[in-house]
């Protein structure tokens, strides 16, 4: 059962790498972003969307981490309390 679904899981992570590329693909328009500071090089709409979607992912994942983490320890203090 465990092979099935770890078979599944990259399958699916195949089919999202797939469409990922697809999409930077279709959107091959060049594109510079002016950041504040900063002039990026000029590389397909479709690659700055998916870097943009990979960073967006990270910065969320690492933030809920860190509330997650805060509510572990809190819940940690008052289980010692008690």
């Amino acid at each position: 059962m465990r092979a099935l679904w770890l078979l599944l899981k990259g399958i699916l992570f195949l089919a999202l790498v797939l469409l990922g590329a697809v999409f930077a693909l279709k959107n091959s328009v060049p594109l510079s972003v002016n950041f504040v500071l900063i002039n990026s090089p000029e590389i397909s709409l479709g690659l700055w969307l998916i870097i943009f979607l990979a960073a967006g992912t990270v910065l969320g994942l690492f933030s809920s981490a860190l509330i997650i983490g805060s509510y572990r320890r809190k819940l940690a203090r008052a289980i010692t309390k008690d």
